[in-house]
């Protein structure tokens, strides 16, 4: 009797252990009361070392973060094709402001970015002809990014996870954008370094025509990871109000 006793007492510890386990990574820290200075510090903390993937949770690095083809046809008929693309910078990032209320959050971020990868383009930039192929570099310094997260409650086996419903961001480029790109014009590298130098002094026009949906593929990419992290780690580990 003694023994089944023990036994079932060593189960029901066991279980316990189990059940309370905690999955978040030790440098998740919830915030008491959500408060915004504690809210900015905890994510400014964070971003360093989520970036780098969590790979028990299956969330991968998003910086680096690599995308292997990217299709995308933009307005004026521009088509493009970008493959073995990789993002870096975001681990550098700095926040500007975290609020949090209602189950709505907004963070505003500055980060300085670059974009490598190799691209397909034909079709007309700004007033421009262009038929390219080779490798590409796009560089971002201070670029600021406003994030707009709508979370839900959602329970499954018993607990109670904070899945994002919803996200909205926003961008503008404080700084500047550059464009490096080899063999914009096939068989003419002058005529390429001619143009190269036109769409870097007129980076502001490219980019109002054609940022957004490049930009917006970019993000679809990365918060695939947010989103699979929120809905792996417990709500209580997360939000404490």
């Amino acid at each position: 009797m003694f023994l089944y006793t023990l036994f079932i007492t060593t189960l029901v510890v066991l279980q316990s252990c189990i059940s309370y386990a905690r999955i978040a990574p030790d440098y998740i820290t919830p915030c008491v009361g959500l408060k915004p200075v504690c809210l900015k510090k905890n994510i400014q903390e964070t971003i360093p070392r989520f970036v780098k993937g969590i790979p028990s949770l299956g969330v991968n690095s998003t910086d680096p973060l690599t995308y292997d083809y990217v299709n995308v046809e933009l307005p004026g008929g521009l088509k493009i094709e970008f493959k073995d693309g990789v993002l870096k910078g975001l681990r550098n990032c700095l926040v500007n402001d975290a609020q949090f209320q209602n189950n709505d959050a907004e963070v505003e971020l500055t980060c300085n970015t670059t974009i490598k990868g190799k691209y397909k383009a034909q079709g007309q930039i700004l007033i421009i002809s262009i038929n390219g192929d080779g490798d590409a570099k796009l560089k971002i310094t201070d670029l600021n990014l406003k994030i707009k997260l709508k979370f839900i409650d959602s329970i499954r086996n018993g607990v109670t996870y904070y899945d994002i419903e919803d996200y909205k961001v926003s961008y503008n480029i404080k700084g500047k954008l550059q464009f490096a790109l080899t063999n914009l014009f096939k068989g003419n590298p002058e005529l390429g370094q001619t143009v190269l130098a036109f769409l870097n002094e007129n980076w502001k026009l490219v980019d109002a025509e054609f940022g957004k949906p490049l930009f917006d593929i970019v993000i679809a990419i990365a918060f695939d990871n947010v989103k699979k992290f929120f809905s792996m780690i417990p709500k209580e580990e997360l939000v404490m109000l």
